[in-house]
C-alpha cells in the first residue's frame, strides 16, 4: 500500500482549523441581527457583511486543502481521490463567487451543492479495492506461486477487507458518507427560510472536514507499518 505524506497529513489538519476559524470570526464581526443557527455559513461571505474576507479566505484555504490532501490519499482508489479533490475544487468556486444581498449566484449555488454531494460521497466510493492489490496492499500477482498453474488464489471479500484500514472498510465508509449525506439532505429541506439553516450547514460542513483528517491519520500509521507497493 503506498505510503500517505507527510504534507497530506499536515492539510488534512488545516481543514477544521481554518472551518472553525473561517465561521466563527467572521459571525463574531457581524452585527447583533446574525443568528448562527439560522443563517448559513455562506451568508458571511457575502457582499455587504463586515469583514467578508475572513470567511471567503477560509473557504478557498479550505478548497486548496481538500484537494491538497485528496492528492496525497494515495492508498484510495483513484475514483475517490477524484470525486474528493472535485469537492475542493468546488469549495474554492464558492468562494470565488459570494452571495450578493439576497441573492445566490448560480455558480455559487451549484458549486456548492457539488461541493457538498462530492465530499460526502468520496468515503464510500475510498473503501473500493484498488485493482491489482491482493493481502496488505500488495499485487495479487505476487502470490501466483501459491496455487498450481500461476494462478493467484481468490480471496472473499470479508479477507480482503480485514486487510485494510477499518477507515477504507465499506461498511465504515458506507456509514459516514450517509451520515453526511443525511445532513446535506436536512440542510436542503432547511433553504431558503428554515430556522437551522445554519445549524445544518455547519454539521455537515463540520463532518466533511473531520473525517479527511481521521482517514489520512489512520493511513498515514498504516502505511508505515508495512511494505510500501507502487499504486495500481
Amino acid at each position: 500500500m503506498p505510503a500517505v505524506p507527510w504534507w497530506a497529513v499536515f492539510s488534512a489538519a488545516t481543514l477544521p482549523v481554518l472551518l472553525v476559524i473561517g465561521w466563527t470570526s467572521a459571525a463574531v464581526r457581524q452585527p447583533p441581527g446574525y443568528d448562527p443557527w439560522a443563517d448559513t455559513v455562506s451568508a458571511l461571505s457575502s457582499y455587504g457583511m463586515l469583514d467578508r474576507q475572513i470567511l471567503v479566505g477560509c473557504l478557498a484555504g479550505l478548497g486548496v486543502a481538500h484537494l491538497v490532501t485528496a492528492i496525497g490519499l494515495r492508498p484510495v482508489r483513484t475514483a475517490a481521490r477524484v470525486v474528493y479533490g472535485l469537492g475542493g475544487v468546488a469549495t474554492i468556486l464558492v468562494a470565488a463567487v459570494p452571495k450578493t444581498d439576497g441573492q445566490t449566484p448560480r455558480v455559487h449555488g451549484i458549486s456548492a451543492v457539488v461541493a457538498f454531494v462530492a465530499l460526502a460521497a468520496w468515503p464510500a466510493l475510498a473503501t473500493l479495492p484498488v485493482p491489482g492489490r491482493g493481502r496488505s496492499g500488495h499485487r495479487q500477482g505476487a502470490s501466483r506461486q501459491d496455487r498450481p498453474g500461476g494462478t493467484a488464489p481468490r480471496r472473499s471479500p470479508a479477507d480482503q477487507a480485514a486487510d485494510r484500514p477499518w477507515v477504507l472498510r465499506p461498511a465504515v465508509g458506507g456509514a459516514a458518507s450517509l451520515v453526511m449525506l443525511g445532513l446535506g439532505l436536512w440542510l436542503a429541506l432547511q433553504l431558503p427560510d428554515g430556522g437551522s439553516a445554519g445549524l445544518a450547514e455547519r454539521l455537515i460542513a463540520g463532518t466533511e472536514a473531520l473525517w479527511p483528517l481521521i482517514v489520512v491519520s489512520v493511513l498515514f500509521r498504516w502505511t508505515r507499518r508495512r511494505p510500501t507497493t507502487a499504486p495500481g
